[in-house]
Order: C-alpha cells, then structure tokens, then sequence
C-alpha cells in the first residue's frame, strides 16, 4: 500500500486523496498519538478546499481530547513560530505548498516548530491507517478558540532580530496570489523597503501565476524589476515556506547560489559549524563551505530539518527554495529569508548581482517523466543497475533516488517525487558542453526504465 506521506506531509487531489474523511481520521489520529491530551494549532493556506478540511480535522482533534487552536489563514513560517512560540503539544498546517489549485494537504510541526521526521510521520500514518486512533468520553472532549494576533507577532520577532534598514531598498515582491500576501510586502515595507507588490491578493484559483516560483513562471516579476527599477525581487510559493530571487536586472538567481551565500554568512558567524543540504543541490556549496572552514552533508530532499536534532554544530539546513536558520527556528521560513536577503544588501552596500557574485554558479537543468506510482521502485532499480556502468564514477548514492557523482565534480540525479506521479531529472556540469552530455545520459536512463 502506497505510503500517506510524501516529501513534505501529506499531498493529494481534495476529492480522492487529501478528502474531508481523511482529514477527521488524521485529527484523531494526531489525537491519539498525543495521549488523547494537549493543545494543537491548526493553519491554513487560501485554497479553496482549505476552510473544509480544517473543519474535518478540527473536529478530529476535539473528538480525540485536544484543544484546538485555529490561526487562520497564514503562511507555513507563521504557523511554525507560533506554534513553538505558544507552547503548543504540536502544530497542523493545512496546504499543499506549490502543488496544484486541485490539491491539498495536511503537514504536521512539533512543539519547537519542527516538521515531524519520517520516524513520527510513520507512527502517525500507522494510526491512520489501522485505525487505531481513540475518541474520548463527552466529559474530555478538547474546546476550539482562535487566534487574531498571529502574524503581528512573527513580524514583530523578525523586526526585532534584523532591526530597519540604513537606506532605502526598492523590491518587486510576487505573492503568488497565495498566504504571503500581507506579510511579507507589510515586514519589509516596515524595514524600510520601497515596496512594489505583485499577485498580493488571496485567490484560492491562484490567478497570477503558477505557485511554484520557477523562473519560467516568474516572467511578471522579472519585467517589474526592471521596468520600475528595483534593486531585487522576491518571490513565494502558495504558503511562504520558498523563496525564489531575481536580481536588478530580472535574472532569475539559481537556488543553491542562495543557499551557498547562506551558509557562507553563517559559516563567517560560526566557525566550524555543519550546514545539511538535501540531495539534489550543487557542488558549488561544498566549495563555499570548504573555502570557509565548515563541514558539509547530503540528505534526503524534504528532510533537511532533522538533522538538527541528530547532529551538533548545526548552523544552517536547506534544500533548494527552503532555507532554515536555527538561531530563528527549526522552519523553512522564505519570509524570513527575504527579509535576511534585504539585511544583508543594506548591510553590503552591493548590488543583488554583486552580492551573488561571491559565490560561484554552475550550469544546471532539471526537467521531469510522467511515472505511475507503481512504476517508481522498479524504475529506481532500473536506473541504479546502469548507472554503476558509467565510466569516471566516483560515488552512487541510493538514499534518494539514485544520484550518480563523477569525478570531474559533475552529477545526475534521478528521484521519484514524494508528491506526484513524476520522476525528476536534476544535473549539474562545470561547463555548458558537460550539462548538456549529463541530460543526455539522465533522459537515456530514464527513457530505458520507463520502456
């Protein structure tokens, strides 16, 4: 039986996956792995569908003897600090990040704001799926209260930790018609940034643009950057858990040039620390971080965030989109980080191309196969077995996907996604010439799995 969770919680079509039924059976299951006691905070993005499952899971929690505390309609980052922030037993979020408007889904946080790990994820989807989850007696059942203040206060914090701007920075902002919408462009308007705002309006049909915040789909933003003459622009997903960057000139800033300038700042701030990166970003970082005396490893896309309770010395965790600083929380927070990104441009004195220019880039490609659920382990196997016959193999590592290492510093990886009936392709070559050989080779793979 296919597994409930993904990459990131739990994702899926409203009327055949992520349904109301599931919702009320995920509540009580909450419920129940909690001991039937506790108070849980419940978020949720503007999809249509939205309202509808937090009513089921609501009901699921109070059923099963939680206290329910409803934030409302907030982005991912919110939901997280205030869940830790208000001691809560853990914390739901109801979206389906930058899938589909069709879709939703349920992510579960901890009570420092941490998405559960794969091991908690298992033992709740154990109770869902035997249906070993408890209600309790009329006398025990959880009370529901709201929350108004919520987003006032994760400003005020990030305020507090970055303090305003010493000259005035002008940034396009694109919202994508998603939870962002009067967060972000209200916390940097309040640091002193001349704002020019994009899709910042909520629309559950999410009119302005595809919600993933890939340069194809980034066009507005680009042509608003250059036409009104800002200094950067930023730009969300649906929930405000991603951040994408263009630059003064509309280029789009490849992701892990983001995460390698992050682990540099941090690197500069603590020596020796330990950045955890996911699976699928560049050789680039491991540079930076070598050139800058820390310490480096790969983890499985999705699950980044765990290794800040396995290991010490952590001073940043990202994959690309998501960067997460533990000295602000154990949370992706793209809102954060486009406030720290405008931090460091006023602090630099620098251009964004500037900025960027002190780490290095390498040309990448990724692209994706349509794949049946059912089709994705045999296809892996597949593609494991050719790939130990490539020539000038350094490293085959197998913990996501199969990611092939040559010895030039170039990879393929291939990897099911954890979200949708796709295979990804992601590569990555010192040179153009070398790219284009890599996506050569990934679409043979692929193509001769499939067949």
């Amino acid at each position: 039986m296919p597994r409930l969770f993904g990459t990131s919680g739990i994702r899926g079509d409203i009327l055949t996956k992520v349904t109301p039924e599931l919702a009320l059976k995920f509540g009580q299951s909450l419920a129940t792995y909690l001991g039937n006691a506790g108070k849980v905070m419940v978020g949720h993005d503007n999809r249509t569908s939205s309202k509808l499952i937090e009513a089921a899971v609501t009901s699921g929690l109070v059923y099963g003897g939680c206290d329910a505390a409803l934030i409302g309609l907030v982005p991912v980052p919110v939901l997280a600090f205030q869940t830790r922030e208000r001691r809560m037993s853990a914390g739901i979020m109801i979206t389906a990040s930058h899938n589909p408007p069709t879709d939703n889904g349920l992510k579960c946080f901890d009570n420092e704001g941490m998405e559960y790990t794969t091991a908690e994820e298992e033992d709740l989807e154990h109770i869902i799926m035997t249906e070993k989850y408890r209600g309790v007696s009329w006398d025990r059942l959880g009370n529901m209260t709201e929350i108004y203040n919520a987003k006032e206060e994760y400003m005020r914090a990030i305020l507090e930790k970055l303090s305003t701007l010493q000259k005035r920075i002008r940034v396009a902002v694109d919202c994508a018609n998603g939870a962002t919408f009067d967060v972000t462009p209200t916390l940097l308007r309040r640091m002193g940034c001349a704002v020019i705002a994009i899709n910042d309006y909520p629309d559950g049909f999410f009119p302005g643009r595809p919600l993933e915040p890939s340069p194809e789909n980034l066009q507005v933003l680009s042509e608003a950057v250059r036409e009104m003459h800002a200094d950067i622009g930023i730009a969300h997903d649906g929930d405000g858990d991603r951040i994408a960057i263009v630059d003064e000139e509309g280029r789009f800033v490849l992701n892990d040039r983001i995460i390698a300038l992050f682990a540099m700042k941090a690197l500069e701030e603590h020596k020796g620390g330990h950045i955890i990166t996911s699976v699928d970003t560049s050789f680039c970082i491991d540079e930076v971080v070598e050139k800058f005396g820390g310490t480096a490893e790969r983890t499985k896309l999705g699950k980044t965030h765990t290794g800040l309770r396995e290991r010490k010395g952590v001073v940043m965790a990202a994959e690309p989109w998501k960067i997460i600083d533990p000295s602000w929380g154990s949370w992706g927070d793209g809102i954060y980080t486009a406030a720290r990104i405008i931090k460091m441009l006023d602090e630099s004195c620098k251009t964004t191309t500037q900025l960027f220019a002190e780490v290095p880039s390498y040309p990448q490609f990724r692209t994706f196969f349509a794949c049946a659920e059912e089709q994705k382990v045999k296809v892996m196997e597949l593609v494991k077995s050719e790939a130990v016959k490539d020539k000038n193999v350094t490293d085959v590592w197998t913990y996501d996907g199969v990611r092939i290492n040559y010895d030039d510093g170039s990879w393929i990886l291939l990897r099911p996604s954890g979200t949708e009936p796709k295979v990804r392709l992601y590569a990555e070559g010192r040179t153009e010439q070398r790219l284009w050989e890599l996506m050569e080779r990934g679409r043979e793979l692929i193509k001769r799995a499939l067949a």
